[in-house]
């Protein structure tokens, strides 16, 4: 074959393929729990007297992680501190490192769990609607204390 039909060759054929690539895209997944808060944590009941109501509350100490899953709603009692009842109807009460002013202006909050599920002091914060965080600094029970 003449170098003239050589070189047609070279033009007619397909141009190797340039290697290609993998597109690869990572979606990282973010839990925010909504939780809502009430004036009252009492449960709504019909026969609910004022002298059933305890003296007072006292704290004990609780674990430092709690499950995000079994908080059923909670109220701002005063600045820095959080009241929650639990779907097991436990008191439990989060202490925050500041005042947090802003946190019982809206109707609720929002709590980011870590990976494990599981919202723990020192380390998962309090998020208002409008933004704010407020670190948790401990969690402690609250029980009813003795009217006598």
């Amino acid at each position: 074959m003449p170098p003239f039909g050589i070189a047609i060759l070279l033009i007619a054929a397909p141009a190797p393929m340039a290697p290609y690539q993998v597109a690869m895209q990572v979606v990282e997944q973010r839990i925010i729990i909504r939780i809502p808060t009430r004036r009252s944590l009492r449960p709504r009941t019909p026969s609910s007297s004022s002298d059933s109501r305890p003296a007072g509350w006292r704290e004990r100490p609780a674990d430092e992680c709690q499950q995000a899953s079994s908080i059923a709603r909670a109220r701002f009692t005063r600045p820095g501190i959080v009241d929650m009842l639990m779907t097991d109807r436990r008191l439990l009460r989060a202490r925050l490192d500041g005042e947090c002013l802003g946190l019982g202006y809206y109707s609720a909050f929002y709590l980011v769990p870590g990976e494990d599920g599981r919202v723990c002091a020192n380390r998962d914060a309090i998020v208002s609607r409008a933004g704010s965080e407020c670190t948790i600094s401990n969690f402690r029970i609250l029980e009813p204390r003795s009217a006598n």
